[in-house]
């Protein structure tokens, strides 16, 4: 009889093992994501003069992108810095990512556009602040303020809003919904 057991445990606990990573996921930012594009357009602001898709928009003036900082080219005709080749967070261009932690930083996944490592607290200029439910990550540039929040919503998927603020204009916000992939589901 002690034989006829000891399997029936094995397959009771590979079963429950494979049913907790993903209820302990379901009320978390962890894990993987899936844009809904018709959410996240029915929660853009009616902002005519903002661009659909981009916060770009700055002057363009040559210029390098030294890790998030812009530099003047030397030699180039004006000293001002631009802003027109600082990227709009990955977030806002990418349509699959995941989420997960390593060790206690979170690593951000972006399909097709890379990945991004955010360590808690305030490190080299970027402030970051992690929950189970909600991230907020804020950091300044010599151009503009950002501030990203990833955060669950009631129903369960992932609110995602990303406030540019551009030294001298307007704040622009743009918003985006994430489904829980089918992989987590």
């Amino acid at each position: 009889m002690p034989t006829v057991r000891f399997p029936l445990i094995c397959a009771a606990t590979a079963l429950l093992a494979g049913f907790l990573p993903h209820a302990a996921t379901a009320d978390t930012l962890l894990g993987n994501w899936v844009l809904n594009r018709e959410l996240s357009r029915e929660l853009q602001p009616a902002n005519s003069n903002q661009k659909k898709n981009s916060f770009q928009g700055f002057s363009n003036i040559p210029s390098v992108v030294v890790p998030n900082l812009p530099t003047p080219i030397p030699g180039s005709s004006s000293t001002k810095v631009s802003g027109a080749l600082i990227k709009d967070p990955r977030v806002l261009h990418c349509v699959e990512m995941t989420i997960e932690l390593v060790g206690e930083d979170i690593l951000f996944t972006y399909n097709g556009f890379g990945t991004e490592q955010l360590k808690q607290g305030s490190v080299r200029g970027t402030k970051t602040t992690y929950k189970s439910r909600k991230l907020t990550s804020r950091y300044e540039t010599t151009s503009r303020k950002v501030t990203k929040t990833f955060e669950l919503t009631k129903e369960g998927r992932l609110h995602v809003t990303v406030k540019l603020k551009p030294n001298k204009g307007k704040a622009l916000v743009q918003h985006r919904i994430f489904e829980r992939s089918s992989l987590d589901r």
